[in-house]
């Protein structure tokens, strides 16, 4: 939060009260958002839906390179995005979603009036600042290809020499402020021409009922595209959840669902050293040489609900590829290069650690126990890792929406980010592997969800 102390825990975040509150700022005129569709590819049980809003490339007056400068290719890029996609298991649900993650990029855009402190890293020191090398997590390497890395955002090393914009945020583990720059914080924000030492994104962004849940919100997402990392880019094979064991209406109708469509799904169970459950769910067409293969992702204190959450953004990947036929097309003009691709030629053959290795224990990692307040207890659990979580208070007074952009410097999203730590050393400790994983041997696919 932008000021000290804790955040404040009441919450209401059903969809029939998200709809009622913030319904006024949908207006195809005058509205943050323009309109909620559904997706009409697919089964209506897919539920998935769509919340267009204009551009908010533009909405800062001005910025540290003066009023009126231009947005800049950050801005123009995050501007470009003019669709945000909402899941769940009816479609209450995944309007709310879509709306929620709608005003939730609104209110990550820079405005121009976000606390800012211009000053060299090398002024401020590690005590003060958090060097954006422990958030970003670029492998040296990585900075000497990235023309051959566009799409996964490599950025310019970062000089401590270069004066820029700061912002503080506030570590819950610490109970003090520590400045990030403000680049790395809000899309859009003007760096200096010809440079660009940071890119904000939507890791660790949430919206909740209250701050204390966005924060707990973002949190978990942060724990799962951890999780992702650690699997993906090692290329472990995990134990599968049982869902023919699942006693759930809603799991057994998408199995059915998915089987209509000649798809078979089964989840990974992808549980880091949090302990906190993290469920990956992938489904694939069994009917032609093209598997089409479609993932999804949720992590959950209970894995039963990672399980749903995880089901339900696997729905929300299917549309572009169920009207898919064996000669290569009806992907559809949208079809994002790198998804083709991988729809084309991913199969369980040449991509094996999408396979289980063998059935999760009935009662392994069913949970995490969560006494008491939800947030005390993530606090503590990252205090426990001995690292550090810190949280800024994105929330716009004119939407009114509870809105946080969490980090923990150190865990890994789902980009190919290659630095060493975790990625590495992890799965050894958990297990997986019996040494790391040798930089070259890393999977060369980035995930491109």
């Amino acid at each position: 939060p932008r000021e000290g102390g804790a955040p404040p825990r009441s919450a209401d975040s059903s969809p029939w009260r998200i709809m009622e509150t913030y319904a006024h700022l949908i207006s195809p005129v005058t509205g943050l958002v323009s309109e909620i569709r559904r997706d009409p590819r697919g089964p209506a049980f897919l539920n998935c839906f769509h919340a267009r809003h204009p551009s908010y490339a533009n909405i800062a007056a001005g910025g540290p390179s003066g009023p009126g400068a231009a947005p800049g290719l950050d801005a123009v890029r995050a501007g470009l995005r003019t669709a945000a996609h909402g899941k769940g298991m009816t479609a209450e649900q995944a309007q709310a979603s879509a709306l929620c993650e709608a005003l939730e990029h609104y209110s990550g855009h820079f405005q121009g009036d976000e606390p800012r402190r211009r000053a060299r890293y090398r002024d401020l020191g590690p005590e003060e600042a958090v060097h954006p090398d422990a958030v970003q997590l670029f492998d040296p390497r990585q900075f000497h290809d990235r023309s051959a890395s566009a799409r996964h955002r490599v950025c310019d090393p970062f000089d401590e020499e270069a004066e820029i914009d700061w912002t503080p945020v506030w570590s819950l583990t610490a109970r003090r402020h520590r400045l990030l720059p403000t680049a790395l914080l809000y899309y859009g924000t003007p760096q200096p021409p010809g440079r660009r030492y940071c890119r904000a994104d939507s890791n660790g962004a949430a919206a909740g009922g209250s701050p204390a849940d966005a924060v707990v919100r973002g949190f978990l997402e942060l724990v799962e595209r951890d999780a992702v990392a650690l699997w993906w880019y090692n290329r472990t094979r995990q134990p599968a959840l049982d869902l023919g064991a699942c006693d759930d209406p809603w799991v057994a109708e998408l199995r059915r669902v998915h089987a209509g469509l000649r798809r078979e799904v089964w989840a990974l169970d992808l549980t880091s050293d949090f302990g906190i459950p993290v469920v990956a769910a992938v489904s694939r067409r069994t009917d032609k040489p093209a598997e089409d293969i479609t993932l999804g992702f949720g992590a959950h204190f209970d894995r039963h609900t990672a399980l749903r959450h995880a089901l339900a953004e696997l729905n929300q990947m299917l549309p572009p590829v169920v009207e898919a036929r064996a000669d290569g097309g009806g992907y559809g003009a949208t079809a994002d290069p790198e998804a083709l691709r991988w729809y084309r030629t991913a199969t369980l053959a040449n991509q094996p650690y999408l396979t289980p290795s063998g059935v999760a224990a009935p009662d392994a990692g069913t949970s995490r126990p969560c006494p008491g307040d939800p947030l005390d207890a993530v606090v503590e659990l990252v205090r426990g890792h001995g690292m550090e979580l810190l949280a800024l208070d994105q929330t716009r007074p004119e939407v009114g929406l509870p809105v946080a952009k969490v980090l923990v410097p150190g865990l890994r999203p789902h980009w190919a980010r290659f630095a060493p730590g975790r990625l590495f050393h992890t799965p050894v400790a958990l297990g997986r592997l019996a040494e790391p994983t040798p930089y070259q041997d890393l999977n060369p696919i980035p995930l491109f969800l």
